[in-house]
């Protein structure tokens, strides 16, 4: 595979060559140098790339998203200094969704902006990702949330290699944002269709049916009083359902338990997935977040609490999220032939 950065013209700066310039603007106080700084280093970077299969135009995206996606890269790159960067899920490919409720204030839903950071080991990817200050500020400065994942080179390339179309549809359908060239992606393998469906049939019969026995004991706790012990089933259910789309889609799910990240991933392959829990209100938030303290909270926590109201909202919107998820499945296994 050709390198991402063209490594032949030596007039062409890298990215931290750039950010090391917009720091020394933004000292002294040169704020107008500075954002012209930064749009020649995302130019001059979309300009110099390779067309090594990978898109780096955000010319279908609103100024305004353009413009945010920017400023994330800036924040991420001046906190972490990844070797690369790429723009992937709804955002990449257009698809994404702004649910406003009718106040035109609150969001029912809203798609995040999902980047993936790519490090040279897994040591600096684990630092991306737990950086608690680089989140609050994106969570602060940037009006879209902002999903932040990280890997290092060596296992998205693994995963590249074996045709894991998780990391071949990034590869495919992502936005290179910010490049040191320092690195190299390898071309992915290229499954086929059968070779697809096979997979994605087996990952939905598997998981549909772990979903269904968990989702069995919910009544039977409620009926027992054993609240604690219902929201841990409602949490299990919900894990395994967005396994089960993640895996039919994307052959790939991440080691955790973590029910946002989950939702995130899920509603950047459908934005539609994110309805299954609206978060426009105080009361949709909070059930949500008492569902995701669920899985360590419900079993070991004695002050954890959850009421029957919010019990039952969240057994209401699971069953939501299971019908969205059996007919885009379904309708994705179909599509592979």
């Amino acid at each position: 595979m050709k390198s991402l950065i063209s490594v032949n013209e030596p007039k062409v700066k890298c990215g931290c060559d750039y950010y090391d310039e917009i720091h020394s603007a933004r000292c002294g106080g040169d704020r107008v140098g500075a954002a012209a700084l930064i749009k020649v280093h995302i130019g001059s970077m979309h300009r110099t790339c390779y067309d090594a299969g990978m898109k780096t135009s955000l010319d279908h995206l609103p100024s305004d998203k353009q413009q945010q996606l920017r400023h994330a890269v800036e924040i991420i790159v001046q906190a972490v200094k990844p070797s690369m960067l790429i723009l992937f899920g709804s955002y990449a490919r257009g698809d994404w969704v702004d649910h406003l409720e009718e106040d035109r204030v609150h969001y029912r839903y809203q798609s995040d902006m999902d980047i993936l950071a790519i490090a040279k080991n897994g040591v600096l990817a684990r630092k991306i990702e737990s950086k608690r200050s680089l989140i609050n500020r994106l969570m602060r400065e940037v009006k879209t949330p902002v999903s932040l994942i990280a890997e290092e080179i060596s296992f998205v390339n693994a995963q590249l290699a074996k045709g894991q179309y998780f990391y071949a549809d990034i590869y495919r359908e992502g936005i290179l944002l910010h490049d040191t060239g320092k690195l190299e992606l390898v071309e992915p393998k290229e499954l086929s269709l059968p070779e697809r469906k096979i997979e994605a049939q087996r990952h939905f019969d598997h998981w549909l049916k772990l979903a269904t026995n968990q989702q069995a004991y919910y009544p039977f706790a409620m009926s027992r009083g054993d609240y604690c012990d219902a929201a841990f089933f409602l949490h299990q259910v919900t894990e395994k359902l967005y396994s089960m789309i993640l895996l039919v889609f994307t052959h790939y799910k991440p080691k955790l338990h973590d029910l946002e990240k989950l939702r995130t991933l899920t509603g950047s392959i459908e934005p539609e997935f994110l309805s299954a829990f609206p978060q426009s209100t105080p009361f949709e938030q909070n059930c949500f977040d008492l569902l995701c303290q669920a899985y360590v909270e419900s079993r070991y926590n004695p002050k954890y609490c959850i009421t029957t109201e919010q019990l039952t909202w969240l057994a209401e919107r699971v069953e939501q999220l299971q019908t969205l998820a059996e007919k885009h499945c379904r309708a994705k296994i179909d599509s592979l032939g």
